[in-house]
This record gives C-alpha cells, sequence and structure tokens, in this order.
C-alpha cells in the first residue's frame, strides 16, 4: 500500500513538472517580442479549423487503435486548449488555471458520492445522479435547445450532423437498430424518387439532404467515420478510373458511357484481383 502511494506520488509529482514546463513553453511561444509570429497572429475564432482536424485525428487513431499516435495526437489537443487558454489570458479574460479550476469544481459538483460521502454506486446511479447536477447547475440558466451552442459556420455540413446526432442522443432520441435507420433510408430515397418524377427542384435537394443526414445516422450506429469512409471511397474511385485512363489514353474523349461502364467492371475486377493477391503474399 505504501508502495502505492509512493509511486502515485512521483507519478503526480512529475506530471506537475511536466505541466509546469509545459506553461512555460507555451509562455516563451506566445512572447510578444520574441516569441513565434504565426501564434501571436491567432485568435479563438483562427484556431476553431485545427482544433477540429486535431480533434479528427485523434479520433481516427483511436479507430486504427494506433496508440503512438493517439499519445501525439492528445498533445496536439492539449497544445489547443493551452493556446486558447493563453490567448483567454492576454485578454484578460481566463488564464489555464481557471480553466482547471473550473474542470474541478464541475468533476467534484457531478460526483458528490465519490467527494462527499465515499460513497459506491451503480453505473445506473451515477449516470442518474450526472444528469440531476446538470440539470441543478443549468437550471438558473436561459433554457435553449440543446442544438443551439452548435457553430455551424465552423463545421461541415458532415461534422455538423455528426454533432446533431450526438447531442440528441443524449436525450434518449436514438435509433433502436440499424434496420430502423435502413428503412428510414429507404423511405428518403423513394420520397427522392418521388421529388424527381415530378420535377420539383426544391424538394429534390431537400430529400437528398434527408438521404445524406440519414447516412450519417446510419455511420454512428456502425461506428463508421464518414470522413474516413468517403475518403476511402473517393481514393477506390480514382484508383479505378486512373486504370481507365491507361487503358484508352488519349481515345478518352470519344467513348460511349457503355464503354465506360465495361471499362469500370474491368478495372474493378483488375483491383480487386491485384487486391487478392497482396493479401495471400502476406
Amino acid at each position: 500500500m505504501i508502495k502505492q502511494q509512493t509511486q502515485g506520488n512521483l507519478y503526480q509529482n512529475e506530471s506537475l513538472k511536466n505541466f509546469a514546463e509545459l506553461i512555460s513553453n507555451i509562455n516563451l511561444l506566445k512572447n510578444k517580442k520574441y516569441g513565434c509570429p504565426w501564434q501571436n497572429m491567432q485568435t479563438h475564432e483562427t484556431l476553431i479549423p485545427y482544433l477540429i482536424e486535431e480533434s479528427h485525428e485523434f479520433i481516427d487513431s483511436i479507430k486504427n487503435n494506433d496508440k503512438e499516435n493517439m499519445k501525439e495526437e492528445l498533445g496536439d489537443l492539449l497544445l489547443q486548449i493551452m493556446l486558447h487558454s493563453e490567448i483567454g489570458r492576454e485578454k484578460n479574460l481566463f488564464s489555464i488555471k481557471d480553466v482547471i479550476n473550473s474542470l474541478n469544481h464541475k468533476i467534484k459538483s457531478r460526483h458528490p458520492y465519490i467527494f462527499k460521502k465515499r460513497k459506491k454506486v451503480s453505473i445506473e446511479e451515477a449516470e442518474q445522479i450526472w444528469k440531476d447536477m446538470k440539470i441543478k447547475n443549468k437550471s438558473n440558466q436561459t433554457k435553449k435547445s440543446v442544438l443551439s451552442n452548435l457553430q455551424s459556420e465552423y463545421l461541415t455540413p458532415i461534422e455538423e450532423a455528426e454533432q446533431i446526432n450526438f447531442q440528441i442522443e443524449k436525450y434518449g432520441f436514438k435509433w433502436d437498430n440499424k434496420n430502423e435507420i435502413l428503412d428510414k433510408l429507404n423511405e428518403e430515397i423513394e420520397e427522392l424518387k418521388l421529388a424527381i418524377k415530378i420535377e420539383d427542384d426544391i424538394n429534390i435537394e431537400e430529400e437528398f439532404g434527408d438521404i445524406l443526414f440519414t447516412l450519417i445516422s446510419l455511420s454512428k450506429y456502425l461506428k463508421i467515420n464518414p470522413h474516413k469512409a468517403l475518403r476511402y471511397a473517393n481514393k477506390k474511385f480514382k484508383k479505378r478510373f486512373s486504370i481507365i485512363e491507361k487503358i484508352l489514353g488519349d481515345k478518352i474523349f470519344n467513348q460511349s458511357n457503355q464503354k465506360f461502364r465495361e471499362l469500370w467492371t474491368l478495372a474493378k475486377e483488375q483491383l480487386n484481383k491485384n487486391n487478392k493477391n497482396q493479401n495471400d503474399k502476406k
């Protein structure tokens, strides 16, 4: 027991020392006289794309089970937190100390059974206490939609759809199974077909958007990264089309749709064969 406490104290002391060094490094990085000129130009707003990018990269490292990359990407996220905190300090709004104090307060207030009573509770009890404390803490605030905080101007449509799905799930608004989502997807496709049939341009765009949103919901249920899936589809398409280009050469501009379809099937078969051969070698 004493050995465990000693190891815990050493870990804590080393972590505090490392964090103190990090604060010092950020101060030097943002020094007005000899700091990084690019960093000194940044604002909360200009750093938003980098925060989003680093978040996605960390998520990808989790899904790829890349532990080394997870460590690196968490560091990149921590850098973003430190930079935003330093910008806040420069404007006399808040500092990293305020950020940490706010987090500590939130952790303690939403886990009273740990920090006040030292009482063991079930997962169901813990979740209910968390919800009750969250409602209590926000009871004095002006009530608004859970989706009103989404900063749409800083998100791609896919990212916004992901966030909407994530937020509404907190209220239990979610699909029970994948078949429900697939049924909804088929329903939206039929509505798009109808809109196309009657040439309703406005409704065509709306129904097409509904299909995309439903696909994002399906990706969340299946635990698929839609950005990664689309990038893979783009990469696969480019590989297949490059094969067609090599086959046709300069004649590519004078081909019928039927010829393109035939060559597309050929390119698909060739890539599948190449992939199979590579897997066999492994």
